[in-house]
């Protein structure tokens, strides 16, 4: 159970030491619930990123077997947090059943599959965009991939996660062949744009979450997406009280960094930083937006290394803090240097929403 608003913010003022307290009780959902079959809730994960839908869906009682990524940093902190999982680094569009079946031993048999494809080509603020770029199939290949699995042995259900630019003007006649697609595969589709911040994350993260029933395994369930909580989770009650990070330097070794191997930031070399201008709130640009302590941060997506600047207006946020924004858990650890996991965890599902949606998935289809 997540703590309450009113309790969260008694504890705003609390060192460090009691604000992991407080991220202890946020987590104490964490605990999975353990399937009553090894292979009962087994799952595909398809571009499973660094693994932030996965966990969520992992402290609901599903599990990983297969996860796929085409990024080979994905791959990395995906195996070393989901040790149990088959993490291969491989392209979905050259993706066959076959090779599943390869990867798993034999022959696979999941409850659902997982994922987004790379949502920067259907990004609003990707100014960039084009229409032959080739991230726009990726869809697709999950589609077809879903379709193959699903005609061999049911799935009973998939999720699909992306920016809500998908359902934009520019995009919504792919987005109509997509769910055309996956329909065409045996399932009734249900959408919903979801905000982190109404689920217990800290932070605006505006999503569209398409999730797929097998109408023939489940011909009378709907999904009923998780309900939105009352009041919001803040940046304060999220790092305030942390000892500052490390810089970031040649030849640090992870192992050595106090309080966490991702607490280290980039180094405050801009004259912004120097001269203290930087109050909260505060922004120049995209390069330079200051958080409130008080208010949930703005979406954690750092492109070209523009991390959010911290409350205090000294410098830009540490890895594991924009990791606490994002809701992994402590014990959570991204892998490559400073520019991979600035991608990563700007790319991640937060654990805590993808928690709830898989929760209201096993609540619809009583699983």
């Amino acid at each position: 159970m997540l703590v309450s608003t009113a309790e969260a913010r008694g504890l705003q003022t609390a060192s460090w030491g009691r604000m992991e307290l407080l991220r202890a009780a946020r987590q104490s959902s964490a605990k999975r619930d353990e399937p009553n079959s090894p292979r009962q809730r087994e799952l595909l994960s398809l571009f499973c990123g660094p693994g932030g839908l996965d966990e969520g869906f992992e402290r609901a009682g599903f599990s990983t077997s297969i996860a796929i990524d085409n990024d080979q940093e994905c791959v990395n902190t995906f195996a070393v947090n989901h040790p149990h999982a088959k993490v291969k680094r491989r392209g979905v569009e050259t993706l066959t059943v076959a090779d599943l079946d390869d990867i798993y031993g034999s022959t696979f048999k999941p409850i659902g599959i997982i994922g987004g494809p790379p949502c920067q080509s259907f990004s609003v603020s990707n100014v960039h965009q084009s229409d032959d770029d080739p991230r726009h199939k990726l869809p697709e290949a999950y589609a077809t991939l879903l379709a193959g699995l699903n005609k061999r042995n049911p799935i009973s259900f998939f999720v699909f996660e992306n920016v809500p630019g998908l359902m934009g003007k520019k995009h919504c006649h792919r987005y109509a062949r997509f769910k055309e697609l996956f329909r065409d595969a045996g399932f009734e589709i249900f959408e919903q744009i979801v905000d982190a911040q109404n689920y217990g994350v800290p932070q605006e993260r505006r999503r569209v979450i398409i999730v797929g029933i097998n109408w023939e395994l489940h011909p009378s369930c709907k999904w009923n997406p998780p309900k939105p909580e009352d009041g919001v989770h803040t940046v304060r009650e999220t790092i305030e009280g942390l000892p500052e990070p490390v810089l970031n330097a040649a030849g640090i070794d992870p192992s050595t960094i106090p309080v966490h191997p991702n607490h280290w930031c980039l180094v405050p070399r801009s004259v912004k930083f120097a001269d203290a201008n930087l109050e909260e709130g505060q922004m120049y640009g995209r390069s330079f937006r200051t958080l409130y302590w008080d208010k949930p941060s703005w979406t954690v997506a750092y492109g070209h290394r523009e991390v959010h600047v911290h409350p205090n207006g000294h410098r830009r946020l540490s890895i594991y803090e924009a990791m606490l924004l994002q809701t992994f858990p402590q014990t959570y650890r991204l892998t490559g240097n400073m520019s991979a996991q600035i991608r990563l965890v700007s790319e991640a599902v937060p654990p805590e929403l993808a928690y709830r949606i898989a929760m209201s998935i096993r609540s619809s289809l009583g699983i």
